[in-house]
């Protein structure tokens, strides 16, 4: 949902609930058609109990005493006495009333229903004439309350037609939250559907916003041609409430501004430990900037070895080369100490995740081959094809505990019930504990396994998790990390059926990027192609941050997954899903 600024702040959503108790509280805002004011004021909050305004009624005569019982309802309904305010409601209906006090007691009668969940009833009871002349306070809670209603019968744009027209009853300080309401009610459409509504003549405003909406539409995926869209139609339109009340997203892409990628500096261990990590993910950068025929002639990249130079070292480089971008580090311990160094506050994609995400480096994204990442998205794949009883299989490790905790809070977010946790150790070990998860009763319930394992360990537990398993029934899909994935010299038949999530380049590889891989790269494994692929998403990115940080429904298509970033510009890629078969994995 966007947010949206008013001078530059944010403000939430006026959700049905907190309409409903503005509806029942009613305000003493001045007459609008300076009709005299009752001697009772029914439009105000309910400030007795409906007992006292009953009594009131019994002492009184006519018209006021409508007033009274009128009170009376509206207190009723702030005391939940749901079934005596359904009563009042029929009551009065028997009453000859005023205008003033036919529009209290329809905001009453549409307040009952909407609490017994009959929207549409409710709706309907909302019902105001032209001819009527009201308080800015009816026709606030008026307008308020159909648009709330109608966001609960998903009518999304005639709610938003409805907070048009309550813009004209709000105080300068209410506006913003409810071109909000309206901009969410809009952004639900396509463009085929909002060129196919009917909008009157007296509609203006309410036509700009779904032409703004129609101009995100049509060009979310170019930033840059959506800024200069929206800066041309602002400027034509310079009375539209969008000038001072334009959604975040769109102000953020206003405000976008392209990283210069002139002057890059990769940082990657090129010696010691980790330098066949740091070396292939070196090539696939590479690779990816030769590739890319948009390139300015002028890009000048820096390629720095962090186990070789110490970070202060290259810093000092960076800042004397006067370097725009950092690609880097790719170790935890030397992205930390990169942004204690970083006073100039280079922008930087680093290649990992420190433990914790400094909210003073707000220059930095962070990119990873995250197996949490992976273990999230196995839940929601799980989840998403019918599964609700799932067994979270891995090793007896720290990395294990990792990936199930994460998998198992993903699951909490889409099931009330978590997954069953197993775990395994040693080869020999392995028979003993699948016969103590799957041999007893709540292992005869499984209806999906995820294992987190090599594919020697997974030759090892599928038989005897299928040995364990009742003879009757449907055995539980078997879904796998990428760690499962055996390196592309065939696939052996004891896996096939089982389903496997990793980057798509693995699960659906280009045939010419392939060829030209091995060519390069001859008798290497799935896992240099993933640092490899790595390289290159991490290329990719450097062109796209901007879109990414200024649209949070920005995504882009790389080799490791669809890439999209939160709120902490990290990066979270959505991977792909195949089945093993003879001929290797079939996307799904």
């Amino acid at each position: 949902m966007p947010n949206f600024t008013h001078k530059r702040k944010s403000v939430s959503r006026l959700m049905a609930p907190v309409a409903l108790a503005v509806i029942l509280a009613g305000c003493s805002a001045p007459n609008l058609y300076n009709q005299q004011a009752p001697l009772t004021d029914i439009t105000a909050a309910a400030a007795q109990s409906s007992a006292a305004y009953l009594s009131k009624a019994q002492a009184s005569k006519g018209a006021e005493r409508i007033n009274w019982e009128i009170l009376a309802l509206k207190a009723m309904i702030e005391e939940g006495k749901w079934q005596q305010a359904d009563q009042q409601v029929t009551k009065l209906s028997q009453q000859s009333m005023s205008p003033l006090q036919i529009a209290e007691w329809q905001l009453a009668r549409a307040s009952v229903r909407y609490h017994q969940g009959q929207y549409q009833e409710a709706l309907n009871s909302l019902n105001f004439q032209p001819s009527w002349q009201l308080t800015k306070s009816q026709y606030q809670r008026y307008y308020t309350f159909r648009a709330e209603l109608l966001d609960q019968l998903n009518h999304k744009f005639q709610a938003a037609r409805e907070r048009s027209k309550l813009d004209f009853y709000l105080s300068s300080d209410q506006k913003a939250a409810n071109w909000n309401n309206l901009w969410h009610d809009l952004s639900g459409y396509s463009n085929t559907q909002l060129s196919n509504v009917k909008i009157g003549s007296d509609e203006g405003v309410l036509k700009g916003w779904v032409e703004l909406a129609m101009l995100k539409n049509s060009t979310s995926r170019q930033p840059g041609k959506l800024k200069d869209a929206v800066e041309q139609w602002l400027n034509q339109h310079p009375y539209h409430p969008a000038n001072q009340y334009l959604p975040a997203e769109l102000e953020a892409v206003m405000n976008l501004k392209a990283i210069k990628l002139d002057r890059v500096a990769l940082l990657l261990p090129l010696s010691g430990r980790f330098a066949e990590q740091g070396k292939t993910v070196r090539d696939g950068f590479i690779d990816a900037m030769m590739d890319d025929a948009d390139r300015s002639a002028d890009t000048n990249l820096n390629i720095y070895d962090t186990d070789a130079e110490s970070i202060a070292s290259i810093m000092a480089k960076l800042q004397q080369n006067g370097t725009q971008f950092v690609v880097g580090p790719l170790r935890k311990d030397k992205i930390s100490e990169f942004q204690q160094d970083n006073t100039t506050h280079i922008n930087t994609l680093a290649l990992n995740m420190p433990p914790e995400i400094n909210s003073s480096h707000p220059n930095t994204c962070y990119f990873a081959l995250s197996p949490e990442q992976g273990a999230e998205q196995a839940a929601e794949h799980i989840f998403s094809e019918g599964h609700r009883n799932p067994v979270v299989l891995v090793p007896s490790n720290s990395y294990g505990q990792r990936v199930s905790t994460a998998f198992n809070q993903e699951w909490a977010n889409l099931n009330s019930q978590p997954a069953q946790v197993a775990t395994f150790g040693a080869s020999d070990e392995i028979p003993q504990q699948i016969r103590q998860v799957f041999g007893r009763a709540p292992g005869s319930q499984t209806d999906a396994i995820y294992i987190v394992a090599s594919k020697n360990e997974l030759m090892t537990i599928k038989p005897f998790i299928e040995a364990s398993l009742p003879p009757s029934g449907n055995p539980p899909q078997i879904y796998v990390s990428s760690r499962s994935n055996p390196d592309r010299k065939g696939y052996s038949p004891e896996i096939r059926g089982v389903e496997i999530g990793d980057i798509p380049l693995l699960v659906n590889p280009p045939a010419s990027y392939m060829e030209r891989f091995n060519q390069l790269w001859p008798n290497e494994g799935n896992t240099s192609v993933r640092l490899h692929a790595f390289g290159m998403d991490a290329y990719l990115l450097s062109n796209e941050l901007p879109q990414l940080r200024a649209m949070s429904d920005y995504t882009t298509q790389g080799v490791t997954g669809k890439l999209s970033a939160d709120g902490q510009c990290v990066i979270h890629r959505q991977i792909d899903w195949g089945k093993f078969t003879a001929d290797g994995i079939q996307p799904e």
